[in-house]
C-alpha cells in the first residue's frame, strides 16, 4: 500500500492528471480573497494520533547549514512558547524535520514525500530556496497540505494556488526598495549586481532589472557566478578595476559572507546591498567604509515580539536571529494558532492561515493577501558590526 501511495505522489509531482472525484470547484478567486473549495474539511479527513507534526524542510548540511540550524532552533523555541505544544484532548505538536541539502528531484522530493506520507504533517515550512518552495507547492496543492515558505520567489504565489503562504518579502519587493535607495535617494548610476547561476540568483537579476526599468535607469551590470566554483578573487579584482558606486549581492549567505570579507581585506569601500537571503548569516559583516552594508527587513524592529524572541534566541544559540529564524518562529506560532481553532485537519488549518491579518510576529506584522503574500512593508536596514 505504501508503495502505491508513493507512486501516486510521484505521478502528481510530475504533473500526470488524476480523475477528479468531486464536481465542486477546486478554488475560487474573489476580491475578498482566494478560497479553497475542494474536499477535506470533514472530520473523516482529520489526522489521527496523539502527536501532530509540523513539517520543516531545511538545509542541514553544506553551505546553507547555518540557515537550517537557525530554522530548527527558532521552531523549537516556538513550540516551547506554546506551552509544551499541548492541544485540547491531550494531543501535542512536534516538529518533523527533513534535510533539503541535495538536488530538488531526488533528495528534496523524497524528503517532501516523507513529511507528507510518513510524518503526516499538518503543514510544511520551507526554507529560502525558491526551487524547493515550488516543489513543495506542487505537493501541497495536489494533496491538500498548507505550505509556508521563507523563499522570496514572487512566482510561488502568482498563480493563485490556495495552499501556499509566503512569510517574508518577495524578491520584487526587495529589489524595488534597494533600487529606490540606489538610484533615486542616492543618485548612483554605476551599479554591479553579483548573483549565482541558479534559480534564486536568476530571479534576483530579473527583479533588479525590472526595478531599474520602472525607475527609468539602466539595469545594473550583472556578474553571474558558477555556484559550483565561485571565483571571489576575480570578482573583487573587477570591483577594484571598475570602481562601481554600489554593489548588490544576491547570492546565498555563505557566498555573500565570503565576498564581504574579501572586499574588506582589500579595502574596497563601495556601498553594498544584500538580499535578505544573502544577509541570513552575514550580520556583523560591514564594509570598511562610512556607507557600510545594507539589507532589507520587514517593518517591526523594536516591537515587543521581536525583542522577546531575539533575547530567547540569543540565550539558546548565542547568535542574533536572522530573518529565516524569525520567519520560522512566526510560521510555527501561526500554525499552532490555526490548529487550536481548526483541529487536526489540513484543509481547515489552511482556512485559518488564510485569515491571518495584522499578526504581530517576531519578523514583523503578518497579513496574508488573497494570493498568500505577506503584505508587511519592508525597508532598508544597516548591517552593523556585532561580530568581532
Amino acid at each position: 500500500m505504501r508503495t502505491e501511495v508513493y507512486a501516486v505522489v510521484a505521478l502528481l509531482m510530475l504533473g500526470v492528471g488524476v480523475r477528479a472525484q468531486s464536481v465542486a470547484p477546486y478554488a475560487s478567486i474573489a476580491a475578498d480573497g482566494e478560497s479553497y473549495a475542494g474536499p477535506g474539511r470533514a472530520a473523516a479527513n482529520d489526522l489521527t494520533g496523539q502527536v501532530l507534526n509540523i513539517g520543516m524542510l531545511a538545509p542541514l548540511h553544506g553551505a546553507r547549514k547555518a540557515e537550517g540550524d537557525a530554522m530548527v532552533a527558532a521552531a523549537e523555541i516556538a513550540l516551547q512558547d506554546a506551552g509544551g505544544a499541548a492541544l485540547p484532548g491531550g494531543r501535542r505538536v512536534a516538529l518533523a524535520v527533513q534535510d533539503e541539502s541535495g538536488p530538488s528531484w531526488g533528495v528534496v522530493s523524497d524528503a517532501v514525500i516523507h513529511l507528507v506520507m510518513e510524518d503526516d504533517v499538518v503543514a510544511m515550512i520551507t526554507s529560502t530556496s525558491g526551487a524547493d518552495a515550488h516543489l513543495c507547492e506542487q505537493v501541497g496543492n495536489r494533496l491538500g497540505v498548507p505550505v509556508m515558505t521563507l523563499a522570496a520567489d514572487a512566482t510561488t504565489t502568482q498563480i493563485d494556488i490556495p495552499w501556499i503562504f509566503r512569510m517574508g518579502a518577495s524578491d520584487v519587493d526587495e529589489a524595488q526598495v534597494m533600487a529606490q535607495n540606489i538610484y533615486r535617494e542616492r543618485g548612483l548610476t554605476k551599479v554591479m549586481l553579483i548573483t549565482e547561476q541558479e534559480h534564486d540568483g536568476l530571479r534576483g537579476v530579473a527583479a533588479m532589472e525590472k526595478a531599474a526599468v520602472a525607475l527609468g535607469v539602466a539595469a545594473p551590470e550583472s556578474v553571474t557566478l558558477d555556484p559550483l566554483r565561485v571565483d571571489v578573487g576575480f570578482v573583487v579584482k573587477k570591483m577594484v578595476a571598475e570602481q562601481p558606486q554600489a554593489v548588490v549581492i544576491w547570492t546565498d549567505a555563505a557566498t555573500a559572507g565570503t565576498f564581504m570579507r574579501a572586499m574588506k581585506a582589500v579595502k574596497v569601500k563601495t556601498i553594498c546591498y544584500l538580499s535578505e537571503d544573502a544577509a541570513q548569516t552575514s550580520y556583523g559583516i560591514d564594509a570598511a567604509n562610512a556607507n557600510g552594508a545594507w539589507t532589507v527587513a520587514a517593518d517591526g524592529e523594536g516591537a515587543p515580539a521581536r525583542q522577546s524572541f531575539a533575547r530567547r534566541y540569543w540565550q539558546a544559540t548565542g547568535m542574533i536571529p536572522s530573518a529565516a529564524a524569525m520567519e520560522s518562529y512566526d510560521a510555527v506560532v501561526i500554525t499552532m494558532r490555526a490548529l487550536r481553532v481548526a483541529g487536526a485537519n489540513r484543509a481547515r488549518v489552511r482556512d485559518e492561515l488564510a485569515r491571518v491579518q495584522n499578526f504581530a510576529g517576531a519578523s514583523g506584522r503578518i497579513s496574508f493577501d488573497r494570493e498568500g503574500n505577506n503584505r508587511t512593508a519592508v525597508h532598508l536596514v544597516r548591517m552593523t558590526e556585532v561580530q568581532k
